[in-house]
């Protein structure tokens, strides 16, 4: 199985339940994924802050000019590596994931709040 988790709000968030659920994945022989929707200001940021919480995983950035482009930017992204299982916490990206047949899994975030634009990072 391919699975893919999101970074911000997700890995972030419960790094050591999600590191571990990675962990668990790739012992199953999983290959796992980490993908960020960021705005430009974040180029080349996620790799070096995934690193800080695990070693595992392929670490990608999808670009948008405004974070309602994120669930179609993760969409094209996960068909394009495959992905079958997806973890984000933006239902918004959850909706359309599983719209194309992809299993998408919201984690509530710490704060609970439920506005997905306003869960990005400023």
């Amino acid at each position: 199985m391919i699975v893919g988790f999101d970074y911000w709000q997700v890995l972030s968030h419960y790094p050591d339940r999600i590191a571990h659920l990675i962990e668990v994945h790739e012992q199953a022989r999983d290959r796992v994924h980490i993908i960020s929707a960021i705005g430009r200001n974040r180029l080349g940021t996620v790799e070096r802050e995934v690193r800080a919480v695990t070693l595992r995983g392929e670490v990608h950035e999808v670009v948008f000019r405004d974070p309602r482009e994120s669930p179609y930017l993760k969409l094209a992204k996960c068909q394009e590596l495959g992905i079958e299982v997806f973890y984000d916490d933006r239902d918004d990206v959850c909706r359309v994931l599983n719209k194309h047949g992809i299993l998408a899994l919201r984690v509530t975030r710490r704060d609970g709040s439920t506005y997905d634009l306003g869960a990005e990072r400023s």
